[in-house]
């Protein structure tokens, strides 16, 4: 089971937020949490030329990365750059040079509580990531690392010209099929996207009839709900309310249905 009301956050600036210093030099900061579950998003600040000294291993559900500025890898088979979106299924086996060359924030979503497996009878040399029961438990997916700045944009299916989206996973607009995923990730969204609102848009945010969204701003200004987005403001089931676009917005937007299953 999940709690929407439980996850639901208030507008988070990443520029004014408290974020809290690690044991290794990274900077965290925690979302949004379901306490019941323990499922989470929080936001990873690495400085430059940062080694992170973690083995192999894999989580018993969902994951989800995007890289909001600089670099970070969990290898160098995928480093990830700027604008990069992560997708894991449960079990995938991943970590190895762990670290950032020049330094970056990468917002990282996990569909039910941490719960870190170390896995060291991995092959050598590395050659990326993969998952970790392939052979006997088939997905319908693969993890997949995809820059989302290749994709083209599209028209957002409101038919409004100012409004744009690129899918980074799933069908817009549409439940995910595997409902068997909610069984181990309670909060697996059912699909991922870039939403780009051109400037002088003033209407209702736009979404999907039945779906709420965890939301983070990469580029662009507005006024949505009477308060300032920016670049680095991030809420948990929302935001709502009258929108006016001073410059292009482009959001990173994590939909869920309303209920699950």
């Amino acid at each position: 089971m999940r709690s929407p009301e439980a996850r639901r956050t208030p507008r988070i600036d990443f520029a004014t937020a408290a974020w809290q210093r690690n044991e290794f030099g990274v900077d965290m900061l925690w979302l949004s949490r379901d306490p019941g579950n323990g499922a989470v998003t929080f936001a990873l600040r690495t400085p430059a030329d940062f080694h992170y000294p973690e083995r192999q291993h894999f989580y018993d559900c969902e994951e989800e990365l995007f890289q909001f500025e600089g670099d970070f890898r969990h290898d160098r088979v995928h480093p990830y750059r700027a604008g990069d979106y992560v997708y894991r299924p449960v079990g995938t086996v991943y970590g190895d040079d762990e670290g950032s060359d020049g330094g970056g924030i990468i917002l990282a979503s996990l569909a039910r509580e941490m719960r870190r497996h170390h896995f060291d009878d991995h092959p050598r040399p590395w050659t990326g990531h993969y998952l970790v029961d392939q052979r006997w438990n088939a997905r319908l997916e693969q993890p997949y690392v995809l820059s989302s700045g290749t994709l083209p944009w599209q028209t957002h299916d409101g038919g409004d010209a100012r409004v744009s989206l690129r899918t980074l996973h799933g069908n817009a607009g549409r439940r995910r099929g595997d409902e068997a995923v909610f069984a181990h990730s309670p909060w697996a969204s059912d699909f991922s996207v870039m939403l780009r609102i051109e400037a002088g848009y003033d209407g209702p945010v736009p979404g999907w009839p039945g779906f709420f969204a965890e939301t983070l701003a990469c580029a662009g200004r507005a006024r949505i709900g009477g308060e300032p987005w920016h670049r680095g403001c991030y809420q948990f089931g929302g935001p709502a309310g009258r929108c006016e676009v001073e410059t292009p917005l482009e959001l990173y937007c994590r939909l869920f249905r309303q209920q699950a299953g």
